[in-house]
C-alpha cells in the first residue's frame, strides 16, 4: 500500500533522526477549554484502543524506515491505552524504525488515569518521560473546566512515576483560570515545585473558538481574572522558577539544565517531524500534510488500504522562511542569521535586521548575527508572527 505524499527519507534533512508524534485521540471526558483532536470514550464498545491500534500499526508499517530520535506520544488521553494496544505499537515502531541510542519518548499522562501499575510496563516498552497534565492543584479549577483529576492525584502520580524509575518527569500547568485569585496560582506553583519535577510547561488558559468555555465567558457565567492578576501570575512564574533554577528555553517551557523537551525543539528547530494516528500533522522534505482526523474514518481508511492523507502542501521558501522564523523566535536564543542565510540563497542579514526593524525596539535584540526576542517581545509573539505573516521577504 502507497499513499501520496508519503514519508521519504532525505539524507539531507534526516541526518540526525526524525521527531515521530503517535496520536492517541480518546478521553474519559472533554475539557471546556479544549480544542484539540480528541475524542470521548465511545459508548458500548468494549475496547475501542484495539481497533485504533491496528490502523496506527498499519500506519507506521507503510513508511519507509529512517532513524528516529524522539518520540512523543500525545492526545486525547494516551495513558488510557491499554498497555497491550501500546505494546503492538511498539514492536510495529521497531520494526519500521531505528531508534536513536538516546532516544526522548514521552507519553502524555492525566493523572485521573489509572497508570500505577503501567509505569513499569511503560519503561520496559522504552517509554522514558512523563508528561503530566497537572493544571492546577485546586479543585475548584479542575472541576469548572472539566478535569477528572485532584491535587493529590498529581502529587501521587509523580511519586508513583519517581518510585518506577521514571527520571524525567514535566508538569503541565495552567494560570489564568476564571475566578483565579493571585495567591491560588503562587500555591498552585509552589506544590508543584515541591515535586521536583525536570521539566514544567507554563500556559496562560486560552480561550479557543468553538469551545464551551468560550460559550460560558461570552453568555456571563465565568469570568477571568483582571489583566493586571494575570500580569502578575506571569511575572511571579518567571520570578519563581528562575529562583528555583529553572531555564526558560521557550515562551512557555521551562526546564533544569539538561531536561529540556528534546521533541518539541526539534519542531522549533525547524526540524522534520512526522505525526501518525488521525490529525497527525507531519513536515518532511519541504511538505506539510495532516491526516483524517475523525479516528472512524481513519480507520476505515486504513483497513482498506486508502491514504489517510487529507491535506498536503508544499511550501515556498517564503513560507518556509517564515515558519523558520516564526518557530525559532519561540525559542532562547533565537535564529542565527547566518545559518539561515546558508540555507535561503539570496537571503542576507539586512534582509532579517530590516523586518526586525519594523518591531519595537523592546521586543528584541541582536547579539552579532542572532536575532532573538526579549522577554517582552515573547509575550508579544502572537504579534511578531502576525507582522511576520504580513512581509514578503525579496530574496531571489
Amino acid at each position: 500500500m502507497t499513499h501520496d505524499c508519503s514519508f521519504v527519507a532525505d539524507g539531507a534533512t534526516l541526518a540526525d533522526g526524525l521527531a515521530l508524534y503517535l496520536h492517541i485521540p480518546y478521553c474519559t471526558s472533554r475539557c471546556s477549554y479544549c480544542d484539540f483532536n480528541a475524542h470521548v470514550l465511545p459508548q458500548g464498545q468494549s475496547d475501542p484502543f484495539a481497533p485504533y491500534a491496528q490502523a496506527l500499526v498499519a500506519d507506521i508499517l507503510d513508511q519507509e524506515a529512517a532513524l528516529v530520535s524522539t518520540i512523543f506520544w500525545g492526545g486525547g488521553t494516551p495513558s488510557l491505552m491499554p498497555v497491550e494496544a501500546l505494546q503492538t505499537i511498539v514492536s510495529a515502531l521497531r520494526e519500521k524504525f531505528d531508534f536513536h541510542p538516546d532516544l526522548e519518548n514521552s507519553i502524555e499522562m492525566n493523572p485521573g488515569t489509572e497508570v500505577s501499575k503501567k509505569y513499569e510496563r511503560y519503561l520496559e516498552l522504552g517509554i522514558n518521560r512523563l508528561s503530566i497534565g497537572a493544571q492546577s492543584f485546586h479543585q475548584e479549577h479542575l472541576e469548572l473546566v472539566g478535569r477528572i483529576h485532584s491535587g493529590a492525584d498529581i502529587e501521587r502520580a509523580v511519586r508513583e512515576g519517581r518510585c518506577a524509575g521514571f527520571e524525567n518527569i514535566s508538569l503541565d500547568l495552567i494560570y489564568g483560570f476564571p475566578q483565579q485569585t493571585v495567591s491560588q496560582w503562587k500555591e498552585t506553583l509552589s506544590r508543584a515545585l515541591a515535586l521536583e519535577p525536570n521539566h514544567l510547561s507554563v500556559y496562560q488558559l486560552t480561550v479557543e473558538p468553538s469551545t464551551r468555555l468560550q460559550t460560558q465567558l461570552a453568555a456571563g457565567d465565568l469570568v477571568l481574572p483582571p489583566e493586571d492578576d494575570m500580569i502578575e501570575m506571569d511575572d511571579w512564574a518567571v520570578e519563581c522558577l528562575l529562583a528555583e533554577g529553572y531555564r526558560r528555553y521557550e515562551v512557555s517551557n521551562w526546564a533544569k539544565p539538561g531536561w529540556e523537551c528534546r521533541h518539541n525543539l526539534r519542531y522549533w528547530s525547524d526540524k522534520p517531524y512526522l505525526g501518525l494516528g488521525c490529525g497527525g500533522v507531519s513536515y518532511v522534505n519541504g511538505w506539510r500534510f495532516e491526516r483524517i482526523k475523525a479516528p472512524v474514518y481513519y480507520q476505515r481508511a486504513m483497513e482498506v488500504g486508502r491514504s489517510p492523507i487529507v491535506f498536503a502542501e508544499r511550501r515556498d521558501r517564503d513560507g518556509i522562511l517564515k515558519d523558520h522564523l516564526m518557530m525559532g523566535l519561540r525559542v532562547d536564543g533565537g535564529v542565527d542569521a547566518d545559518q539561515l542565510c546558508a540555507r535561503y540563497q539570496g537571503l542576507t542579514t539586512e534582509h532579517l535586521d530590516s523586518f526586525f526593524q519594523r518591531l519595537p525596539r523592546a521586543w528584541w535584540c541582536r547579539d552579532g548575527d542572532r536575532f532573538s526576542l526579549t522577554r517582552k517581545g515573547w509575550d508579544f509573539h502572537s504579534d511578531v508572527t502576525m507582522e511576520l505573516m504580513n512581509v514578503m521577504f525579496s530574496f531571489s
